[in-house]
């Protein structure tokens, strides 16, 4: 799904001298790693823009289906808390749960929602309405209408929309080259997205948790919401690289062990599956990303013609690169394959 949403919300356009660079599209960032973790949906490129946000994104109905009874109701209350008298988040008894579990029709319509782009869309806008006019004390939504979306239907056309996102910053004139660009997926595969503050690192870091107290927030904050007595801070997350959809690497992974590629199809998918696309490698994927950027493009920035290829530029062994990656691959469990969608929101 590609996403589009315009409203000048991740600008900071009203920001007062206290609120730090870049918080409000840390505060989007923060909020697709947890709707990533919490719903059937992944996200395979995305790019913040200063008024307007783009993903791609996809969604599995198939995993969704895959959950214990237990599973979706906890994921659901993840997403919709409990809540106890002074609206702060609050655990569930041991009854609610038993008669939650009990009631077959709320279970469906929750696995279902989880499992929605609709869902999933109305969840990403509205916490950044509710984050963002809490920062400019003000109310109503934070993007005009409400998103549009896209089917992806073939790999040409789903390594064109990643590369349209990623190359978003780039065109704008933002960034002189596209790997300079923050905030999109392009950085986090690169391993060039640094999230703001200390603490940002790694929410599931113990020690980050004792430094800022027992849970890390104060009794009636949010989760991941944080501020000082000089201003709000940016929530904690994770680089994007680790919640992204990975690339392929078997192949590379293939070569670096002195094996000939597989040949038989059913092989393939199986050592590609959990990845964007069989055989689309960041290898691969930098240079079409760095082939179109040199192309003219009317009204957009474009790679001039003696500029130097990608992985000169950025310093880098090609081979390096694809190394790093698959130590990444190694690093994190990828789930099965999905569908995609593009959408646009704005």
């Amino acid at each position: 799904m590609l996403a589009d949403a315009g409203g000048g919300a991740a600008s900071g356009g009203a920001a007062g001298c206290c609120e730090p660079a870049g918080l409000r599209k840390e505060i989007l960032l923060a909020r697709l790693e947890e709707l990533v973790g919490v719903m059937a949906v992944e996200v395979i490129a995305f790019a913040v823009m200063d008024n307007h946000v783009h993903l791609v994104l996809r969604v599995s109905r198939a995993e969704a289906q895959r959950w214990s009874d237990e599973q979706v109701l906890r994921r659901w209350w993840r997403l919709h808390p409990l809540r106890d008298g002074y609206n702060r988040p609050r655990e569930a008894a041991e009854e609610e749960v038993a008669s939650a579990l009990a009631d077959a029709a709320f279970l469906a319509g929750c696995r279902e929602k989880l499992a929605s782009l609709s869902k999933f869309m109305q969840c990403f806008s509205q916490h950044a309405a509710e984050r963002i006019n809490k920062l400019e004390q003000t109310g109503g939504p934070v993007w005009a209408g409400r998103f549009k979306s896209v089917l992806v239907k073939d790999l040409e056309q789903l390594v064109a929309t990643m590369v349209y996102v990623d190359l978003n910053p780039f065109a704008a004139g933002v960034c002189e080259t596209p790997e300079e660009g923050r905030h999109t997926s392009l950085a986090g595969r690169l391993g060039r997205d640094e999230p703001c503050g200390a603490e940002a690192a790694d929410p599931a870091d113990p020690a980050a948790t004792r430094r800022s107290g027992r849970s890390g927030r104060s009794a009636d904050r949010e989760p991941g919401e944080a501020s000082t007595p000089d201003g709000p801070r940016p929530p904690r997350r994770r680089p994007s690289g680790r919640w992204l959809r990975p690339l392929d690497e078997s192949l590379e992974r293939q070569r670096r062990r002195g094996h000939r590629p597989l040949a038989d199809g059913e092989a393939v998918r199986a050592a590609s599956a959990g990845t964007v696309a069989a055989g689309l490698s960041l290898r691969a994927y930098l240079r079409v990303l760095d082939a179109v950027a040199r192309k003219l493009r009317k009204g957009k920035r474009r790679l001039a013609a003696g500029t130097a290829g990608v992985f000169e530029r950025l310093g880098l062994e090609a081979d390096a690169v694809a190394g790093r990656v698959l130590a990444l691959v190694a690093q994190h469990a990828v789930p099965p394959p999905r569908t995609v969608s593009a959408v646009s929101a704005g």
